[in-house]
């Protein structure tokens, strides 16, 4: 099959975009978001809100925003957890999972002077179903319950038109609105960064929503044909209907160009093959835009867990967001 690699013409770049989108399927009905803040609490070091605000009528999106000290309207960074991982753990670590001890928590974003909001999504944390098992206390039960529910969303998915990327999107979208909504930060400046499936989440959400002005992906990045071979990327989130008749990961991380975009890996990770032709592509729309600074590769030592635990992850991110947004 023909890989599909880099347009850069505007009209071009929007097609490929129309197309993504069109293979996303159907994306919920419109509603009021009926935010609202659930309670204000501190752990560890940071002073956090409690919020929730509805991604469709009968679904809500459960999240928690992390203000910086003595910033006044600060920009936002949306932080979107991993596979079977959650808004909490992901944001405080440690201080909330010890078995979290060895990665850096994502509210450390806030030192380097942005607003971090992380969400839950669909069947994790706080969206989890009613007699879902504690996810630090019995961590095996949960994974075999979470296991169970996100296939058959997947599944539903399926016979509704859409998919979970779509899915995902959507209430990355609607966390935007939300944000738009508040007085206390900076809406019109707004990046977001994730690892895993938060990694791929960011970037196919940075093609489609143009309010999202500078991303991070990490630990995400392989192209459809590698990850066929080697049977890596395995979850659903990862996997969009008829997505390779029409583009290819190639091509769609290139239609980010100009926006600003890092992107971290392990050495150890996916096969370089199935990386390192999407970030040529990537790296050639951005020279192509006039803007190559705006493109940036990090290769951190060790496999995907350990370079998602190397504190060097969160410095990159955050030194990103502080120069771009």
């Amino acid at each position: 099959m023909e890989i599909r690699t880099s347009k850069t013409s505007g009209g071009q770049r929007r097609e490929v975009i129309n197309l993504f989108q069109r293979c996303l399927g159907q994306t919920p009905a419109p509603c009021n978001l009926e935010a609202r803040v659930e309670r204000t609490d501190t752990v560890g070091p940071w002073r956090a809100q409690w919020l929730r605000f509805r991604a469709e009528s009968d679904e809500w999106v459960t999240a928690v925003l992390i203000l910086p000290e003595g910033v006044r309207r600060p920009p936002v960074v949306i932080c979107h957890h991993g596979y079977s991982g959650d808004k909490e753990r992901s944001l405080f670590g440690r201080f909330v999972d010890k078995a979290s001890s060895a990665q850096a928590p994502e509210a450390e974003l806030i030192r380097f002077g942005v607003a971090v909001l992380g969400v839950d999504a669909r069947c994790h944390g706080g969206r989890a179903p009613i007699g879902a098992p504690d996810p630090i206390q019995h961590r095996e039960d949960w994974v075999r319950f979470f296991e169970s529910e996100w296939q058959w969303l997947a599944r539903r998915c399926l016979i509704d038109g859409t998919c979970l990327q779509a899915l995902l999107i959507h209430d990355v979208r609607r966390a935007i609105d939300y944000l738009q909504t508040r007085e206390d930060v900076d809406g019109s400046r707004l990046g977001m960064y994730g690892y895993s499936m938060g990694g791929t989440t960011c970037w196919a959400t940075t093609v489609v929503e143009p309010r999202i002005k500078v991303a991070a992906a990490g630990g995400c990045l392989i192209n459809y044909e590698e990850a066929l071979r080697v049977r890596r990327d395995a979850s659903w989130h990862a996997w969009v209907p008829a997505v390779r008749t029409c583009t290819s990961r190639e091509e769609l991380l290139s239609t980010i160009a100009p926006h600003p975009l890092l992107t971290i890996h392990g050495e150890e990770d996916f096969p370089r093959q199935g990386v390192q032709p999407i970030l040529d592509a990537a790296a050639s729309a951005y020279t192509e835009e006039g803007c190559p600074d705006h493109f940036r590769s990090v290769f951190l030592p060790g496999d995907h867990t350990a370079a998602a635990q190397n504190p060097r992850l969160i410095e990159e991110v955050g030194r990103w967001f502080a120069r771009h947004l």
